[in-house]
This record gives C-alpha cells, structure tokens and sequence, in this order.
C-alpha cells in the first residue's frame, strides 16, 4: 500500500473567513418591555391578564385614575420580567400578591 504524505507547509493557506457572531436578538426589555394585570376582574375597570405595552412605571402613569380608585390595582401589575414568579405567587397563600389579590377581590381598600 502506499501512502500518500501530504507536506501542509506546501500548500497555500486557505484564506480564513471571518466568522461573524449572529446578531442577538433584542430582548423585550430593550423595547420597553411589558406588564401584565394580575389581579381580579373588575366590571368596568380593568380586566384580569390585560396585557400593557412599555415598563410598569409608564402603566402605572397610563393607569393613575384606576389606581387613585383602587390602590392596589398598582401592586397587582407585574413586568415581564417577574411575570412567571408572580403568576404563582398570586395563587399561593402566605405572600403580598395574594393578599392584595384577595383583598382586592372583596372590594377592600
């Protein structure tokens, strides 16, 4: 059998192409990001899951006359970023989340 040598030095060096990293994608947070309403429904003023574009300072200033109504409207509007830890809270005793849920839910301030 024979084998072929292949000297690397002797060949021309392939011209190396510049491997770009792919752009990453924006995040939601660097658009503004979003909140969600976690709180009960509440008949003609704000409905449970609603779903509020920009970061929770700007919903909160959308949502002053509701919350001047209902003050803890404002602790039950949660942002992308706590969203899925808050959806859990909300159900489970022994946290604020739930406390202000359900003293939302009877109607006390």
């Amino acid at each position: 059998m024979s084998e072929k040598i292949i000297d690397t030095a002797a060949q021309p060096a392939a011209p190396k192409t510049a491997k770009k990293k792919p752009a990453a994608p924006k995040k939601v947070a660097d658009t503004g990001g979003f909140c969600v309403y976690l709180g009960p429904t509440m008949m003609g003023v704000i409905q449970r899951g609603t779903i509020y574009r920009g970061g929770r300072k700007e919903v909160l200033d959308t949502l002053a006359p509701v919350i001047e109504q209902h003050p803890l409207i404002a602790s039950l509007v949660v942002s992308d970023e706590t969203l899925p830890a808050d959806r859990i809270k909300v159900k489970t005793p022994g946290n604020l989340l739930y406390v202000n849920y359900h003293k939302l839910a009877k109607g006390m301030k």
